[in-house]
């Protein structure tokens, strides 16, 4: 049913009623009320910031500040403090009396940062050997007898994606192996692979010439075949194991700094095949051998450089007691302290936690369980 009209006074309605001009000796007349329908009352909306401080005090959102929109996963803090509830945001804001609000121990010591570049040598193989084969591609086409034609160019391509099924492999196999023997030894291995496949890469190029040039361009494409393989198989590894040691090295303030030292010698390394590999330099007919063979050279680094490549303290800590010892010398090595140091005890406890009860004896399941919590 319509609501009935109201009785409204026109002079609070001065700009709706005007009052009508006399004519000779009428009185002035005016419009003594008007009809108005009366609007319906609104209801006020709830927001999502009612209902947490209000019915939903025991969601996971409840401690985000109000804010905060919905889908951020940041709560508003300042000076490590957090606001909780409505009524306690402003306090979130005041002023410190302690100017000293984030205090950084450790940093980059000698030991790790040779450890870490003598890691990242794997990484720039890596990016050396998933860009070789695009700029030296015609001269090696050539030389190989694989010429221009669909059948030749499906061996090509094969030839060149068979380095991503040696990586798929790899990547497959190679925790298991990095938890039973180390992550240096591991580190160590992959290089030898990379040697390997280099090896083979470049005698694809340089075989002899048997009687006939099928033949020789037969011999030539399985060996180029087998290096591709060979070297993703050490490729994939290497994005496994690199950045697993380099996170389990470094101090947590470093982590993400060093974790990044991967990526870039990767691009690094992609970008000096690109370069090296122009017609103008190595990426010739006669000289394309050469240019694959330069990816063993930083294997042959690694594999010299290996005292430089410390043990992951935390691949040790979770696996006896005696190489918890030997854990605790690398740490303080890594992070420039004396053996018996405070922030080394400390940090050794918070791994031998993580990486759970250490066994008695060889303490394999210890180590993998530890293995695994440092490649997250």
């Amino acid at each position: 049913h319509r609501s009935a009209p109201k009785r409204i006074d026109h002079r609070r309605l001065g700009h709706a009623v005007r009052p009508m001009k006399s004519v000779s000796s009428h009185p002035v007349l005016t419009t003594p009320f008007i009809e108005v329908e009366e609007r319906p009352k609104l209801v006020r909306r709830r927001t999502t910031t009612d209902c947490l401080f209000t019915e939903l005090t025991h969601s996971p959102l409840h401690d985000l500040a109000p804010v905060a929109t919905l889908g951020l996963t940041t709560r508003v803090t300042h000076s490590n403090s957090v606001a909780v509830s409505l009524d306690q945001l402003g306090l979130a804001f005041e002023p410190q009396r302690d100017s000293t609000l984030i205090l950084v121990q450790g940093g980059y010591t000698a030991a790790l940062v040779k450890a870490a570049g003598t890691a990242v040598l794997c990484a720039l193989m890596y990016g050396f050997h998933l860009g070789n084969m695009n700029p030296a591609a015609p001269a090696m086409r050539a030389d190989l007898g694989i010429e221009a034609g669909v059948e030749n160019d499906n061996a090509w391509a094969f030839c060149v994606s068979i380095f991503c099924l040696g990586a798929l492999l790899g990547c497959s196999l190679v925790p298991m192996v990095a938890d039973s023997i180390g992550r240096r030894k591991t580190i160590l291995l992959i290089s030898t692979v990379y040697l390997l496949g280099s090896a083979l890469e470049a005698a694809s190029g340089v075989v002899p010439r048997p009687a006939s040039p099928l033949e020789r361009s037969s011999i030539g494409l399985c060996l180029l075949l087998a290096g591709r393989a060979v070297c993703g198989v050490a490729s994939g590894s290497s994005t496994v194991v690199v950045p697993m040691y380099l996170g389990e090295i470094s101090p947590p303030h470093l982590r993400g700094a060093l974790g990044t030292c991967f990526q870039l010698t990767c691009c690094t390394g992609i970008l000096l095949a690109q370069i090296v590999g122009l017609p103008a330099l190595l990426g010739r007919s006669g000289l394309w051998s050469v240019y694959l063979a330069l990816g063993a050279l930083p294997a042959a680094s690694l594999l010299v450089l290996h005292s430089f490549l410390l043990e992951s303290p935390r691949w040790l800590a979770g696996r006896s007691d005696a190489e918890a010892i030997r854990a605790q010398a690398i740490l303080a090595a890594l992070r420039g302290e004396p053996l018996s140091s405070l922030a080394v005890v400390q940090e050794l406890d918070l791994m031998q936690m993580a990486a759970g009860p250490i066994a008695g004896g060889g303490g394999d399941g210890g180590g993998g369980e530890g293995g695994g919590e440092g490649g997250g």
